[in-house]
């Protein structure tokens, strides 16, 4: 299969880019050329008004959109921006592509308001972000297509490849090992899940013989607060724990707005799929193991 993967620049896809490429020929884009650029990689920007050169040089039979601009400060303060990257993109995809070329859309917990725990698929959307108001225009774009096609909505954590990027995660293990005292907010919960888990995920329902066009829920299966998620990663990477506090996220005024509970319902998902979400334990192990595997955080 040939598959076109944006975002590749990003966390989420670099890691995409790299198991799918084991069984299919993959072509991947990213905002910006970086040195740890795969093989088939054009840099792209998601705002030209033209998918033309970019369709033309991949001819994907499947396109997985996992590019975004996810910092919600920066969609805040340039709103129009965020809209064309991570929703109005997804309408040029579609015109661009025959109908015959499936898409898989990669979007988000923000899509949902802090009174929604444990959102499920059907749930009314809120997002309370530009961010999420973003992603639920890609959504919205999808929806009313005709196309072959699947909503995702995760939240995802793990490690770069770009080393010009740095993830939440990586964020809190380097402030750890240089003994930079940071908050943790004890106030927000979420449900995470590592980009290797989430990649199985992927693998499996491009393995299936028709994409589900629907929207599924793919995340951790267990809550915990950014606390304890930071917490028992330090402890379980063996880093000194004590320059970490637990904060609330009233006390940041000048953050864009964030969603208290960004939890997500995963039953669904693994009862009609007969799959297995990881659990806090497992997407740790998960992460310490990749952790070890490439020796250092940047």
């Amino acid at each position: 299969m040939k598959i076109l993967i944006t975002g590749v620049s990003g966390m989420l896809g670099s890691n995409l880019q790299k198991v799918l490429s084991e069984d299919n020929c993959v072509f991947s884009t990213g905002n910006s050329n970086f040195p740890e650029e795969p093989e088939n990689y054009m840099a792209f920007d998601l705002k030209s008004n033209s998918y033309d050169k970019l369709i033309k040089w991949s001819n994907p039979d499947l396109i997985i959109l996992s590019g975004a601009l996810t910092n919600g400060n920066y969609c805040n303060e340039n709103p129009t921006e965020a809209m064309d990257v991570n929703g109005l993109s997804v309408s040029k995809f579609i015109n661009a592509t025959d109908k015959k070329v499936k898409i898989i859309y990669i979007s988000t917990d923000a899509v949902f308001s802090s009174k929604t725990h444990l959102a499920k698929e059907n749930d009314c959307v809120s997002p309370e972000s530009v961010y999420g108001k973003s992603k639920e225009l890609g959504e919205f774009f999808l929806n009313q297509s005709h196309r072959e096609f699947c909503i995702i909505r995760t939240t995802i954590v793990g490690l770069n490849t770009n080393s010009r990027k740095t993830s939440f995660l990586e964020w809190i293990v380097n402030s750890a090992k240089n003994n930079e005292a940071i908050n943790l907010f004890n106030d927000v919960t979420f449900t995470p899940i590592s980009i290797w888990d989430f990649t199985e995920e992927i693998k499996h329902l491009i393995s299936l013989e028709n994409l589900p066009k629907e929207t599924l829920h793919i995340a951790g299966n267990e809550i915990v607060t950014k606390y304890e998620f930071g917490d028992q990663l330090l402890k379980n990477l063996q880093i000194d724990r004590t320059s970490i506090r637990k904060g609330s996220i009233t006390e940041f005024k000048d953050r864009a707005k964030r969603c208290t509970d960004q939890t997500l319902n995963v039953d669904y998902y693994q009862g009609k799929f007969n799959r297995t979400l990881p659990n806090i334990k497992k997407t740790i192990t998960s992460i310490k193991h990749h952790y070890h595997e490439a020796h250092k955080i940047r």
